[in-house]
């Protein structure tokens, strides 16, 4: 629909991070792949779709030179910022490039100190207003603080669409992660299904992901590995316990192992965590106040 408008649609998706963001737009462009093209005058590798990963701190120029990287331009650092800017309108019409996709949109944000990068920001909606392609912007939550920053470049990504990890409340969420599960298991290679769509496996899987497919993934990865080399015709528990080992969550230091657990249950392991948790931020609070008075008695013991 964008194609041929006066002001082509902009889109921007969002989403906690292994929620599949990267994987969409991944899969997205490579649906329309690359491929080289010869006319009478010229010879040319046509991008019918463009993704680009923003740059950490990105200035304009170093966006700029990152988009004309990405072309396969071999003089993307060479040039002013402007100069950059109009070998990209250049190169999109003779590339006949459709789509552009700025991935890890959040990196216009300062991490540290949480300013928004105004310059870079400003870059982004001017090129989106003159480029006459769409644009589609992917980052994490935080992501949104450049438009609330800049309520111009807001108004070209009316259509945002927020990638959220699975819910596990109602039982028509449960049922779409149970459908989640059962398409995976119909891809892993084996001859027989290792029924992850079971509603107490299924249970299992949640707790250890909490609906972020990147988990699931990941875990089932590792259990694959394991399984095909010790020569099993589908993954069992024991392969998920072994593969739980190496993925580890910083975040979630008290998670238990479900798939040693026969007796498990859902809510009491959400609880039993959430218990050990609370008593850990509580011992950590009480050492730092114990911090603050210690050197707070060094402090008046040596202006004594």
């Amino acid at each position: 629909m964008s194609e041929g408008s006066v002001s082509p649609d902009g889109l921007f998706i969002f989403g906690p991070t292994g929620a599949g963001k990267s994987t969409v737009t991944k899969e997205f462009t490579a649906r329309y792949p690359r491929e080289v093209k010869e006319t009478d005058d010229r010879k040319y590798t046509h991008i019918p779709v463009l993704r680009v990963v923003v740059p950490p701190k990105a200035t304009p120029r170093m966006l700029a030179s990152k988009v004309l990287e990405d072309m396969g331009d071999p003089f993307s650092h060479k040039g002013s910022e402007s100069e950059l800017t109009s070998r990209i309108h250049h190169f999109v019409k003779e590339l006949g490039i459709k789509v552009i996709i700025f991935d890890e949109f959040q990196h216009l944000i300062d991490a540290d100190t949480e300013y928004v990068l105004a310059t870079a920001s400003n870059w982004v909606k001017t090129f989106t207003e003159e480029i006459g392609i769409s644009v589609i912007l992917c980052g994490m939550p935080e992501s949104v603080k450049v438009f609330i920053s800049n309520p111009q470049l807001d108004r070209r990504f009316c259509n945002k669409v927020a990638l959220e990890a699975f819910a596990y409340g109602t039982v028509e969420e449960i049922l779409t992660f149970r459908v989640f599960l059962q398409k995976v298991d119909k891809l892993l290679p084996f001859a027989e299904l290792a029924n992850l769509a079971d509603p107490r496996m299924a249970d299992k899987l949640y707790f250890i992901s909490m609906g972020i497919p990147f988990y699931v993934m990941k875990l089932l990865e590792y259990a694959t590995y394991i399984a095909a080399k010790a020569g099993a015709d589908k993954i069992t528990e024991a392969h998920l316990a072994k593969a739980l080992m190496k993925v580890k969550q910083v975040a979630r230091p008290f998670v238990a192992n479900p798939f040693t657990d026969p007796n498990f249950d859902l809510e009491t392991a959400l609880g039993i965590e959430n218990d050990a948790m609370n008593k850990y931020k509580e011992k950590l609070m009480i050492k730092r106040k114990k911090g603050r008075k210690s050197k707070i008695a060094q402090g008046t013991s040596l202006n004594v």
